[in-house]
């Protein structure tokens, strides 16, 4: 499955969701695990549980609520 920029902003969104500033804390770690994946990338191929990784590892730096949220729906393989 081809990796999708707005998955992952609407994922990390609904994890921050409890945040007035949801809108804008979400675009700004989206970019930033964006950022780490493209270091991650081996062929141009991610791994889901990479993407997971670095999502929360991002959140849990940002947010720790945020982080829980996303790992009770993105579970590490």
């Amino acid at each position: 499955m081809p990796f999708s920029h707005d998955k992952l902003f609407l994922s990390l969104y609904n994890s921050l969701q409890h945040r007035p500033t949801a809108l804008t804390d979400a675009s700004g770690i989206t970019d930033t695990v964006i950022s780490k994946l493209m270091s991650q990338a081996k062929d141009g191929l991610l791994q889901p549980s990479q993407i997971i990784q670095t999502a929360t590892v991002a959140l849990h730096r940002f947010d720790t609520a945020a982080s829980v949220h996303y790992q009770a729906f993105h579970k590490l393989r």
